[in-house]
């Protein structure tokens, strides 16, 4: 009986390195998915807080900043849709002043000075006021006037467009000094928003041709808080180049007419709605 043929053994199962021992992928598993909880929280909880601190400044916003920016932006409105509807200029049909000068001083008279042509349309219009330069009619009345485009000149941190800018980010540190910016804000710049509304009086002037100092000037003013016009009237200049040195009414600039028609132009244009709203005062003609 011959032996049975040997046959060599086999490994039933995965080869292993006996000098390699296998790594513990379980338990690196559990680590990675508990790190990624820990960090997920994390930046969740983050979240949750910039969520907070974001929804306290839209509130302080809103409560606070957006009623004024609301009132300014329907006055602006407002008085743009006034100066358009005075194209027709005002020789037409004159109104007799309703409102004495001295009602005036102590109110918030917004003033605009405009050529006729840049009434052709709302566009001409804006251009008008953002292009809007100094002049001396309010120093020769005595009246402290708000430029039409004060109305619309809000500083930047007020804006909606700034406060949009706070969804950017969730990082604390940057939403509260935002929130301290947009308080600073309040506290220096809201006040005198705040100021000029409601408004009490609006003071147009047309200038029919390129010049004030040639031309005629028409001038409008609209009782705001009766919403009607009390002053349709047409001037033009009448003055002469003279020496004035005055001080006409609480922190108004001198009216300086030496060597400046303009200045003395306006001083005439000034006169003559003095005189429209009952106030004596002294008629520079020019000299023949």
């Amino acid at each position: 009986m011959e032996p049975s043929e040997l046959t060599p053994a086999e490994f039933e199962g995965a080869p292993k390195n006996r000098y390699r021992p296998g790594l513990p992928w379980r338990r690196i598993g559990f680590v990675v998915l508990a790190a990624a909880l820990i960090v997920g929280a994390y930046f969740w909880r983050q979240k949750v807080r910039a969520d907070a601190l974001r929804e306290r400044i839209y509130t302080l916003h809103a409560e606070r900043v957006a009623p004024v920016l609301d009132s300014l932006r329907t006055t602006d409105a407002d008085l743009r849709e006034k100066a358009l509807s005075a194209k027709s200029g005002a020789a037409i049909r004159l109104i007799k002043a309703e409102v004495p000068l001295s009602a005036l001083h102590e109110d918030e008279v917004v003033y605009l000075r405009v050529r006729a042509p840049e009434l052709r349309s709302e566009a001409t219009l804006s251009a008008a006021i953002e292009a809007e330069s100094e002049d001396a009619i309010g120093a020769c009345l005595g009246l402290e006037l708000t430029p039409l485009s004060e109305l619309s000149d809000v500083p930047e941190v007020l804006t909606a467009k700034w406060l949009a800018r706070s969804d950017d980010t969730n990082d604390m540190r940057r939403l509260s000094v935002r929130e301290e910016q947009l308080r600073r804000a309040i506290d220096r710049e809201l006040p005198a928003l705040r100021a000029r509304v409601p408004s009490d009086y609006f003071l147009l002037l047309v200038v029919q041709g390129k010049s004030r100092l040639e031309d005629p000037v028409d001038v409008f003013l609209w009782d705001l808080r009766e919403d009607r016009l009390v002053l349709r009237s047409r001037t033009e200049n009448r003055g002469k180049l003279i020496t004035v040195r005055s001080q006409i009414g609480p922190k108004s600039e001198s009216a300086k007419a030496e060597g400046d028609p303009i200045a003395v132009a306006d001083c005439s244009i000034a006169a003559h709605i003095k005189a429209q709203l009952g106030e004596p005062t002294m008629d520079l003609r020019a000299s023949d």
